[in-house]
């Protein structure tokens, strides 16, 4: 049997004992249902061949109740391992299976499409393959039968990353779907991440319409905040081209790097496919010894969601060297013209912190805006200037777009009273400004100034 004949047998692996999560986190409710239905289904409803479950006694029943398509398989000995797992897997596996592909049932954001886009690596006569988790490789993970002898010999909790790991060059890396699709479940504030993606909880609280284009700047969480939003309108079947106005690191997931534009706008309309997003650049250069995207010109962005492209456009328009304050230079930020939402970023872990280069970025501009003085403890009173001046946070915003502050950082000692206190600060001043409480590490979010 070939590589490219046959079927891909799903092995959906739910006996890990949640020992860093603090309890039985399959168990653990997640929008509605079992943290570990979420990946179950996924499975099912992809081009699989058979999916087999294997899993602990304790959890067999309920499982094997709600999913009965599913060829259930109890791992009585969990504590041995999730070699011990892959093998009772592989072992159920139907001898038709060409390939196995193995997923963890603690990544709930898996979709049936990029299920489908192993199914499809499998059938195309790929032997190896795995996430690309940008700095590493990560589940799930496709092994060609030829690889299951090696596989039935691993112990401990190592399962298939030492033979990845052996036969590097020979990895197939897939993109996600969208960024988040490969997160996984490790710690009770992980969960809270995967309901807000699920349930499209950063849509609602920044009010975001149906088509948009959100313009992204400040700092505090401005890539993190474009990753969130970019996966919920793709779990939610959306198509979403994301792009950049300056340079950012290189996200994983599906790149299309073009100089020229016209070209640029053909391929675009070409690969955008609703559920993916398209990460978007001009160019692609070492700086600093870092792989960065080279934006693309405001003109192009504008066009982009002129011609409906997508139905969301979302855009990185200001860089902060990772820091929590940013005050926009005098070139800065660079926003498109036909940007529907500008979001505005602050970091509330700087509360407390020095006005110095190490928690504010364009230090000469955050002080002239704001009256504070070097070395100052940071207040609300200074971020609240700093989102009311016209050349501050909102600097360069069009005329047309709405303004949305978003204060991330909130589960910090603190940050929540002084979030509070900012937004007092700015709807004394202006009442237009919808303000939002966030914490994108903890999957919270909190309209406090609704317009």
């Amino acid at each position: 049997m070939g590589r490219g004949d046959g079927m891909v047998a799903g092995v959906v692996l739910a006996a890990g004992l949640s020992t860093r999560f603090g309890g039985d986190k399959l168990s653990a409710p997640l929008a509605g249902r079992p943290l570990a239905h979420w990946a179950l289904e996924a499975a099912l409803c992809s081009s699989l061949g058979e999916v087999i479950l294997v899993t602990r006694p304790e959890l067999a029943d309920d499982l094997g109740r709600a999913f009965p398509a599913a060829h259930l398989v109890v791992n009585q000995n969990p504590a041995r391992g999730q070699s011990g797992s892959l093998r009772l897997g592989l072992e159920a596996a139907s001898p038709k299976a060409s390939h196995a592909l193995f997923l963890l049932a603690d990544q709930p954001l898996i979709t049936p499409a990029l299920i489908d886009s192993f199914v499809a690596a499998a059938l195309t006569g790929h032997g190896l393959a795995a996430l690309d988790g940008l700095e590493r490789i990560m589940p799930p993970t496709l092994f060609a039968r030829e690889h299951f002898s090696e596989l039935l010999r691993a112990k401990g909790d190592k399962g298939g990353r030492q033979l990845l790991a052996a036969h590097g060059e020979e990895v197939l890396t897939l993109p996600p779907n969208f960024p988040l699709a490969g997160m996984d479940v490790d710690q009770p504030r992980d969960l809270g991440r995967a309901e807000l993606a699920l349930l499209g909880g950063l849509h609602r609280a920044l009010g975001l319409k149906a088509r948009e284009l959100v313009s992204v700047v400040g700092a505090g969480g401005k890539t993190s905040l474009v990753h969130a939003l970019a996966s919920e309108a793709a779990l939610d079947g959306r198509a979403v081209l994301v792009a950049t106005s300056t340079k950012v690191f290189v996200p994983a997931g599906r790149l299309l790097v073009k100089q020229e534009p016209e070209a640029m706008l053909t391929q675009a309309a070409e690969r955008t496919l609703p559920g993916w997003v398209l990460n978007m650049a001009a160019d692609r250069r070492m700086i600093h010894g870092a792989s960065k995207l080279i934006g693309l010109e405001p003109l192009l962005l504008d066009r982009l969601f002129t011609e409906e492209t997508a139905p969301l456009i979302l855009v990185e328009a200001d860089g902060a060297r990772r820091l929590s304050i940013k005050a926009p230079r005098s070139h800065e930020p660079v926003i498109p013209s036909a940007s529907t939402t500008v979001v505005g970023v602050m970091g509330l872990s700087a509360l407390g912190k020095p006005a110095d280069e190490d928690h504010v970025y364009g230090l000469d501009e955050f002080l002239a805006i704001t009256q504070a003085n070097p070395d100052e403890p940071l207040v609300p009173e200074h971020l609240a200037a700093l989102s009311l001046h016209d050349q501050g946070l909102f600097k360069g915003a069009p005329d047309g777009a709405r303004r949305v502050v978003c204060l991330n950082q909130s589960d910090g000692p603190g940050a929540r009273h002084g979030g509070r206190e900012i937004a007092e600060l700015i709807q004394a001043r202006d009442s237009s400004m919808r303000i939002v409480l966030a914490s994108l590490e903890s999957g919270e979010a909190e309209v406090l100034k609704q317009t």
